[in-house]
């Protein structure tokens, strides 16, 4: 208030908010576009005059910014199978989502990946360069690992952004691989033409699947097959066995029977393979032997002799086995009736008394036979023998033939 003469406040509706003197102040706060707000004040006059009463209204005029507060935020879904074999493709994919408010910018992913797993093309680690990605939107990558030992593989990929964005997502995969173990065992000593039989197993002493395994056992040289068990079926000149997959620590075992057609060491060699899984073999040997069975023959003639005249005795050893006999020598014993002569065949005869020894025949292949011829002079009468013993390498005890002649006067 102010005035040419003095009066005093008595009373004000609402109170003022602040006083100076004779001036009153309200401070009305804001007020909307056609709001109303008033003041009631009652006074009174301190002398005779005019009295003058002001009011003034001020007022803030604002100036406003309007600010977008925007909150992007990064979300990164990583997959992987959580099983493979070692030979297998691991394929993964990798999706980071913008699932915050506004755009989030230069937006990168990083997937290392670790000792143990490598990209097909041998790399170690991928960098992908998104970019700007904008509200609820989302950039997938795809690609394929491949496993150099088996073992668990923990994956971490990384997604980062401008402003401290970060996200990261893992995947565990377990590479397995199956691991083929074989033996084989068989007779080390055959004679010819009797079966020999080989027991072969074949193990996987692995974690994973042995997937499709196939047993082989080509027939060697020397021998021809008889039969085979578990299944085994000739293809060629093999036996095979497809033995099919085959769990961790399964065991499969089969037998195979050739038999010896000549004389040697037979060298059988089994091979198994299956998917991701090294191929194994084993060798199993056996020496086919031979028999020698040798014959001892002796022939007189002529038989009677008359004293005086000569008769010749013929001597064969045949070799009747499978196998060559050795060093064999034949003798004979003269009765006192008799007188050698003389005597031919593959050896020379040495002559002590009536003992006649011919030398060692050094060998006699199977299936062959040796002659010796001795002439022989009658000297008395009587019913005669003729003894001859033979023996050899191959041979524990003398075989011996006795051949009766009548010498007559």
């Amino acid at each position: 208030m102010d005035g040419t003469c003095t009066g005093r406040t008595t009373s004000a509706e609402p109170a003022p908010t602040s006083r100076d003197g004779l001036y009153l102040r309200w401070a009305l706060g804001d007020m909307q576009p056609g709001a109303v707000k008033s003041a009631r004040v009652s006074g009174s006059a301190g002398s005779p005059g005019k009295l003058t009463n002001c009011v003034t209204a001020t007022y803030d005029l604002p100036a406003c910014l309007a600010i977008n507060v925007i909150n992007p935020k990064l979300a990164l879904v990583k997959t992987a199978p959580a099983e493979v074999l070692k030979c297998d493709p691991i394929p993964v994919k990798v999706t980071v989502t913008n699932t915050g408010s506004g755009p989030a910018r230069n937006v990168k992913v990083l997937d290392s990946l670790p000792e143990g797993l490598v990209t097909m093309d041998g790399k170690r680690s991928l960098a992908y360069d998104v970019g700007t990605l904008g509200q609820g939107q989302s950039k997938t990558f795809n690609f394929q690992a491949k496993a150099t030992r088996s073992g668990s593989f923990t994956n971490r990929a990384v997604a980062s952004g401008q402003g401290g964005l970060n996200a990261e997502a893992t995947t565990t995969t377990v590479v397995k691989q199956p691991v083929l173990a074989i033996t084989k065992t068989g007779p080390a000593k055959r004679y010819l033409g009797r079966p020999i039989t080989y027991e072969i197993s074949v193990t996987n002493t692995g974690d994973g699947v042995a997937k499709n395994t196939v047993l082989e056992d080509p027939i060697p040289a020397g021998a021809r097959s008889l039969k085979a068990s578990g299944g085994g079926q000739p293809v060629g000149n093999k036996m095979v066995w497809n033995l099919g997959d085959m769990q961790p620590g399964a065991s499969r075992k089969v037998t195979l029977t050739v038999t010896g057609t000549a004389l040697g060491t037979i060298r059988n060699v089994a091979a198994a393979k299956a998917y991701c899984a090294d191929a194994v073999s084993a060798t199993a040997s056996t020496l086919v032997a031979g028999i020698p069975a040798i014959l001892l023959e002796v022939v007189d003639n002529p038989d009677p002799v008359e004293v005086g005249s000569e008769t010749t005795y013929t001597i064969t050893v045949t070799n009747q086995g499978s196998a060559v006999g050795t060093n064999i020598v034949v003798g004979v014993r003269l009765e006192d009736q008799a007188q050698y002569v003389s005597s031919n065949g593959p050896t020379r005869a040495a002559v002590a008394g009536q003992t006649i020894t011919f030398a060692p025949l050094p060998s006699l292949a199977a299936k062959t036979k040796a002659t010796w011829t001795m002439r022989v002079k009658a000297v008395g009468t009587g019913d005669i023998r003729y003894h001859v013993a033979m023996n050899s390498d191959q041979i524990e005890r003398d075989v011996q033939e006795t051949e009766a002649t009548h010498f007559y006067q």
